[in-house]
């Protein structure tokens, strides 16, 4: 019996590091962090090379780097890590434990629309776990109750406010004017100007869904979690946002 026990508990060790070690790799795989990952991987193979090849040299330098490589990677991972530890609290599992409240979605989902209609420029960030501070320090804050009317205002051509992006935590706009990290992604194409480059940052950096409206077009983009899903149409718009926000149990109500 005692044995069985540690075959099962072995065997639950070995899957959830293997999970584990999963998503990390699904999540640096999507960021230029990846590179650094192989860095890794190849000073960890020089390791093994100059120990057996008994080049005491390079060990001595390996075995003295090591001791700051830890730091190292927490420091240059930390958007990654920070990212991990969200999508981790989003298993559904936890969701069903703590529900996610969505408020106001609609009053989005309306100035969303009537944006792309009217060929209006806008990035739009709804923030989840991870909230970016570093952004919001240079951003102007608001800190308002989220509705369509002030969605617009804000992204009509000539307000002061209208180059850059808003972001949206539960039920309030908090900030304006955000200048997002640039991404590199081969996702985007070469008719992708800046503002697609700057959502798609947004969505590689943190666990924000992010909305963009084409001044050129007028097409509806969403990024998340390092992906682009374009056009998204207006009558699918809500849908498509629920599910990325975490496809169970979620709680939608208004005030």
């Amino acid at each position: 019996m005692n044995a069985d026990k540690s075959i099962f508990f072995m065997i639950l060790d070995i899957l959830l590091v293997s999970f584990l070690l999963y998503k990390v790799y699904v999540l640096l795989s999507r960021t230029r962090a990846i590179q650094l990952l192989f860095a890794i991987l190849l000073i960890l193979i020089f390791d093994v090379i100059s120990k057996q090849l008994h080049l005491e040299t390079i060990s001595w330098i390996i075995r003295n780097l090591s001791a700051y490589l830890v730091f190292g990677i927490i420091v240059l991972l930390q958007p990654e890590l920070r990212r991990l530890i969200g999508e981790i609290g989003n298993m559904p599992i936890f969701n069903w434990i703590n529900p996610k409240k969505i408020q106001f979605l609609d009053k989005i989902i309306e100035a969303v629309i009537e944006l792309a209609e009217n060929k209006i420029g806008s990035i739009i960030c709804i923030i989840q776990d991870i909230k970016p501070e570093y952004i919001l320090e240079k951003s102007v804050k608001l800190d308002a109750l989220i509705s369509k009317e002030l969605l617009l205002s804000i992204f009509y051509k000539d307000n002061p406010l209208h180059d850059g992006a808003v972001i949206i935590e539960n039920n309030r706009i908090i900030a304006a004017a955000c200048f997002l990290p640039v991404s590199n992604s081969p996702l985007l194409k070469t008719t992708h100007g800046a503002r697609h480059r700057a959502a798609m940052g947004m969505a590689e950096e943190t666990d924000a869904i992010v909305i963009v409206t084409s001044e050129e077009t007028g097409k509806i983009s969403i990024m998340h979690n390092g992906q682009m899903f374009s056009p998204v149409h207006g009558e699918e718009l809500k849908e498509k946002i629920l599910r990325l926000m975490n496809k169970k149990k979620i709680v939608e109500y208004d005030k």
